[in-house]
């Protein structure tokens, strides 16, 4: 065979292995070893804000610093993390290092939010229709104008094993567990005194967030409580 046919002929072969082979099981996903060194880089040092950090690249809110431990490319928001693309609900009892925990309501007049009945799984049964407690309450007014508000945390470890009463977690918050001087602060985008925490939280947190449900334009049914961030974003243990 002359060598421009036997040329062209491996060619042919290469591009059709290429359109035919599945992709690598290669993912970009965060090893946990990575989110280990980062996870407590922010307590005690990093506060509270809305805007993006110069030296982090990521606002330094709740979403912001989820997002930076996972170095996820974006400020993936709270209502984000509560919903099945970048996560999936799990039972209170399941949660382990690296699971998040969200919280979501809705600010606004449109009542798109609800409290699901669950079964003793954890599993929704259905829809009450109930106001959120959350409303005009937990929260800030800045956020992806037309989605829902929420709130989202790291799981670290339960404090004692055998009653999974507490747990502790990594947290960015200007409300949630904080200091006197955080909560004496009244800015809108920063609050200086509002640092990033561990912090010990009752297990009662988890409970009520997750009967949470709400209506999202772009993600459809968002979820509060306990998630596992999905293998493509978080590596599997």
């Amino acid at each position: 065979m002359p060598r421009l046919l036997r040329s062209s002929a491996a060619l042919l072969l290469l591009l059709t292995a290429s359109a035919t082979t599945p992709p690598s099981d290669d993912v970009s996903c965060t090893p946990l070893t990575d989110l280990q060194q980062r996870m407590p880089t922010w307590v005690g040092s990093v506060p509270y804000s809305h805007l993006v950090n110069k030296s982090w690249s990521y606002p330094t809110d709740c979403s912001g610093f989820v997002s930076w431990a996972l170095q996820l490319g974006r400020d993936a928001k709270a209502y984000e993390y509560a919903s099945d693309a970048l996560s999936t609900r799990i039972a209170t009892d399941d949660l382990r290092y690296g699971d998040v925990i969200t919280h979501v309501f809705d600010k606004t007049p449109l009542d798109r939010c609800s409290k699901m009945d669950l079964d003793d799984d954890g599993a929704a049964d259905s829809a009450q229709g109930l106001p959120d407690e959350g409303v005009g309450i937990v929260g800030d007014l800045v956020g992806d104008l037309g989605h829902v508000s929420g709130h989202v945390f790291f799981f670290d470890k339960w404090d004692d094993e055998a009653t999974k009463s507490s747990f502790w977690a990594y947290e960015s918050t200007e409300t949630q567990d904080q200091t006197e001087a955080c909560l004496a602060q009244k800015g809108l985008l920063t609050r200086s005194a509002c640092l990033n925490h561990y912090v010990l939280k009752s297990r009662d947190t988890p409970d009520k967030w997750r009967r949470e449900n709400c209506s999202d334009p772009k993600y459809g049914s968002v979820s509060g409580g306990p998630r596992r961030l999905l293998p493509a974003i978080l590596c599997p243990q």
